[in-house]
């Protein structure tokens, strides 16, 4: 194993764990923290302490940042994370990654802040902890997402069980919703593109692209053993509550969302007309059955607050409802609330602490597709009068196998488009492209991705 040299901002979870798994392994880990209380937890991992704000240039030299692999900035401050990632990159630091809570930041503004500050991986707690959540309530089994077009198109990839339609019938026999399309299936190291006659075995994973309001219900249908619960009840009307119930919109029969702040209530209740809205608190018993809750399919307890979530969990399985998943924030105690009830948990840093593992154990591969080291990749370019592409049809163009264009975003406008669709100055076009098909991309789709 190849020595490496990481620096790590903040000792909080995410931090701590990482730098933790990165010392067991035996790297040079360099912590930076500004809560001098911490320096001895961090040295007891074997990880050297510099104590100070990590968006100052002299804390980053004292940490070395010039001869680091990686710089993680992933403490509980956005604005520091970012700031200090532009600073480590300037004093030479080869990579950086970035966390920051919201999701908007990653689903619509990823590409902006990836040039802006030099970021190579953007990740957000609130969006890895939707995801995970949507897989429990949904059945899905998505294996990572990737925004594009300023989230108007999304791009999955999800593992396909015995039973689902694509290892059961041709690609060419499967009824996929309009605006979706699978470009690839992963078969152990392999990536190929399917043609009509092809068909998934079980175990691949597949590739799929689409718009964001329509993806997830081809997701469904392309999913082992789809489902629809019926209603769904959400404690806790926060940023993560409220993104997961944007989510959710169409998926489910019904959502609920409890909430204890009054004016937060009113702002959801203006935010989901179509929802159900309640100004109340959800560890209350007699509110949870005079509200019906014990009809529920599903209880997400999404407060900030762990011990709040933990009563209102176990509240909400006394009553019944089948299934239960909590939001838990102290990752070391998770293991004592699954002895506590039968509920799923979901920690938001446990998640961003693996999506960083997945990046380094990629081989610092950031898009999805190149996770199989660089054997193909995703770009997204918007069409100049010079380009080649421009004003020709899908057919006139012939593209390779290997080279699809997977969706269009014209204006407002998003669609998959079929031979017959002509390509038109301006637009913003999704390309999935094998690593041998890239020249022909410069030579029909030149320029820059679009921020």
């Amino acid at each position: 194993m190849e020595k490496k040299r990481y620096v790590v901002m903040g000792a909080g979870e995410v931090g701590f764990h990482l730098a933790r798994t990165l010392s067991r392994e035996g790297h040079d880990v360099v912590v930076i923290e500004a809560d001098g209380d911490k320096r001895e937890r961090i040295e007891e991992i074997d990880a050297a302490a510099v104590i100070g704000n990590g968006a100052h240039v002299p804390v980053l030299e004292a940490a070395r940042v010039d001869r680091t692999d990686l710089f993680m900035a992933v403490s509980s401050n956005d604005e520091a994370n970012l700031a200090a990632a532009v600073l480590a990159k300037r004093l030479g630091a080869r990579r950086t990654v970035v966390r920051v809570a919201v999701a908007e930041d990653v689903t619509t503004h990823r590409r902006i802040y990836e040039e802006v500050f030099g970021v190579d991986l953007l990740l957000s707690t609130q969006l890895l902890a939707t995801t995970r959540i949507l897989n429990h309530i949904l059945g899905h089994n998505t294996l990572a997402v990737e925004y594009l077009a300023r989230g108007k198109v999304q791009l999955r990839k999800i593992h396909l069980e015995a039973d689902s339609v694509l290892t059961q019938r041709r690609l060419r026999d499967v009824e996929m919703p309009e605006g979706s399309l699978v470009v690839a299936f992963f078969r152990g190291e392999a990536l190929f593109v399917p043609a009509g006659d092809d068909q998934a075995e079980p175990g691949d994973e597949a590739l799929i692209v689409g718009k964001t309001e329509t993806i997830s219900r081809t997701q469904r249908i392309l999913s082992r053993s789809p489902r629809t619960p019926g209603a769904v009840v959400i404690c806790g009307g926060g940023a993560t509550g409220e993104t997961v119930a944007l989510a959710l919109a169409g998926q489910v029969d019904r959502v609920r969302i409890i909430e204890t702040d009054r004016r937060r209530a009113e702002e959801l209740a203006a935010r989901f007309p179509d929802h159900e809205v309640l100004c109340g608190d959800a560890t209350d018993p007699s509110l949870l059955k005079a509200e019906r809750v014990a009809e529920a399919r599903a209880f997400l307890a999404l407060t900030g607050n762990d011990e709040r979530n933990l009563m209102a969990s176990l509240l909400a399985q006394e009553l019944g409802v089948p299934r239960v998943i909590a939001l838990v924030d102290r990752t070391e105690t998770s293991h004592l609330w699954r002895k506590l009830g039968m509920m799923q948990v979901v920690s938001p840093r446990s998640l961003a602490s693996e999506r960083v593992r997945e990046y380094i154990e990629s081989g610092y591969s950031a898009n999805i597709v190149s996770l199989k080291r660089g054997a193909a990749q995703v770009i997204e370019r918007r069409l100049a009068p010079a380009s080649p592409a421009a004003g020709v049809t899908l057919a006139e163009m012939s593209p390779p196998r290997g080279l699809i264009v997977g969706a269009v975003v014209r204006g407002e406008k998003v669609f998959i488009p079929r031979g017959k669709d002509r390509l038109e100055v301006g637009d913003t076009v999704i390309l999935f492209v094998q690593e041998e098909h890239v020249p022909t991309v410069q030579l029909l789709f030149p320029g820059r991705e679009p921020s």
